[in-house]
């Protein structure tokens, strides 16, 4: 489950990383203006609040799928043990009757185990589209802060680095305090103004992934 969820969400942050300033617009001062900087993705996915938050909710999927697998699957295993175990001394009918079941139950269980998949990696989608519009916002805002110049993915297969232009924990720690914060709410001491009409929300039009595993 973790495979899937760290691919999209790098692909996520690394369209975040991409869409920082270009090099040939001049890059104003300050700490880290124009630093070429290397960040973690797969900590962000692993360690951050959101992150936790979506993987606790994905596991509570897989466990409760899993019981019902393993359900189905003893169901079937018992009725092959007892045809195995009775069914030379049984009529033919109900030997028969037995093997059909038998069969129907294991064909049952199949039929589960790709639903379950299909279940899963629709949930998968669901929430790394929601982790990625919560912390993709928070992401970018740091980089432009900082005025990075660029930022490389750990990820990537970068041959070597310094540890102190990897900006993962300050990241992190950016998205873990802005994260947690409720919303702003607004002064009531200003003048009350028309509220602008709400664009309609866009819908999420990400394809379910398959399962690499992320290379360290």
């Amino acid at each position: 489950m973790k495979r899937v969820v760290l691919s999209i969400l790098t692909a996520g942050l690394a369209s975040v990383a991409a869409a920082q300033s270009p090099a040939s617009q001049p890059v104003a001062g300050g700490p880290g203006a124009g630093q070429v900087v290397v960040l973690n993705s797969q900590r962000l996915a692993l360690e951050s609040a959101p992150g936790k938050e979506a993987y606790g909710r994905l596991k509570k999927i897989s466990d409760t799928k899993k019981e019902d697998l393993d359900k189905i699957e003893k169901d079937a295993r018992d009725l092959v043990q007892k045809l195995n175990d009775q069914g030379s001394s049984m009529p033919d009918d109900k030997r028969e009757a037995l093997a059909k079941q038998a069969d129907d139950k294991q064909k049952a269980w199949k039929r589960a185990q790709e639903d379950a998949q299909r279940d899963l990696q629709e949930a998968e989608r669901k929430e790394m589209a929601a982790l990625e519009n919560r912390i993709g916002p928070i992401v970018n805002e740091f980089f432009k802060e900082k005025k990075y110049a660029l930022v490389l993915d750990s990820r990537a297969g970068i041959v070597y680095r310094d540890d102190l232009i990897d900006v993962t924990d300050e990241v992190l720690k950016r998205i873990n305090t802005t994260a947690a914060l409720p919303p702003a709410k607004a002064s009531s001491s200003a003048p009350a103004s028309k509220a602008a009409p709400t664009a309609p929300a866009a819908k999420s039009s990400a394809a379910p992934a398959p399962k690499p595993t992320p290379k360290q």
